[in-house]
């Protein structure tokens, strides 16, 4: 989906652009935390309350989280790409939302990957959630909207 049509589309309703850390959360539960909240976001997602938005980089970062997790059957992943692409709005990313997160990159010392995210944020005009405390911190230097996905139930 491109840009234009995610924010023409869905004017109406909260939106969020979620990283990975927090969508791998949805569908794998062994040693993380939070996973009430994030949760709590994917019954808000399914019951169209809430928009997630994610740059298309997501689901390689996602799918790259699971190749290391040989006990979850094939089957299982392909169920979760088919409810990523149904429930997330999997935004490809263009040259100006790649030159923002360059500079937001150098701006401050994080990897082009989680600057990426925040590029799309600041595009859409809505807040990032993470469970990257590291990047929350680093953000919060030129007081990017980005948010733990602890404190999501008081950002809703």
């Amino acid at each position: 989906m491109e840009l234009k049509e995610f924010v023409i589309k869905e004017d109406i309703k909260r939106k969020y652009v979620l990283d990975a850390s927090v969508i791998i959360k949805w569908y794998y539960f062994e040693n993380e935390s939070d996973l009430e909240v994030a949760d709590y976001i994917h019954e808000k997602v399914i019951g169209d309350e809430i928009i997630i938005a994610s740059p298309d980089l997501m689901v390689y970062e996602v799918l790259n989280f699971f190749i290391f997790k040989p006990k979850i059957p094939y089957g299982k992943i392909a169920d979760m790409l088919s409810e990523l692409n149904d429930i997330v709005f999997i935004i490809n990313t263009d040259i100006s939302i790649q030159k923002k997160a360059f500079e937001i990159s150098r701006k401050i010392s994080s990897s082009i990957y989680d600057s990426l995210y925040l590029a799309l944020s600041q595009s859409l005009d809505c807040p990032l959630i993470t469970a990257d405390s590291k990047l929350k911190e680093r953000s919060g230097k030129e007081n990017y909207p980005v948010f733990l996905l602890h404190e999501f139930k008081n950002l809703y």
